[in-house]
């Protein structure tokens, strides 16, 4: 059986909001993390495991919990739903490590040509 959090640091963790943002978190030994944002946004951080869950901080913002099942590996995804039942997050492990300075480039480039400033 997978160790979850293993998996992750060889790994990358997706995210997506019900509300169609996304983020793509890379976390590391030593409980370092980084992370882009939907509109290229990226930023450091700190991850830990708490009673809580999996719970992450970046750029000085609040800690960010949610639920993180120990047995899961690449390929697999999961519904992450809010204290009324309604889905928030789909989490998904991705192959490999993502190339966060190149998806935000990526993102950055298609704002521009859509005019869009991702801000």
């Amino acid at each position: 059986m997978a160790d979850t959090i293993d998996v992750l640091k060889q790994n990358t963790l997706m995210l997506h909001e019900a509300r169609g943002r996304s983020y793509t978190l890379l976390v590391s030994d030593g409980g370092a993390m980084a992370q882009v944002n939907s509109a290229g946004t990226q930023a450091s951080g700190f991850w830990s495991m708490e009673e809580r869950g999996f719970c992450w901080t970046a750029r000085g913002a609040a800690s960010l919990c949610i639920p993180m099942p120990a047995d899961k590996d690449v390929g697999d995804s999961w519904e992450i739903t809010g204290p009324t039942g309604k889905l928030v997050w789909t989490a998904e492990i991705v192959a490999g490590r993502t190339d966060l300075a190149a998806a935000a480039a990526a993102v950055a480039g298609n704002t521009e040509k859509d005019g869009h400033s991702g801000q």
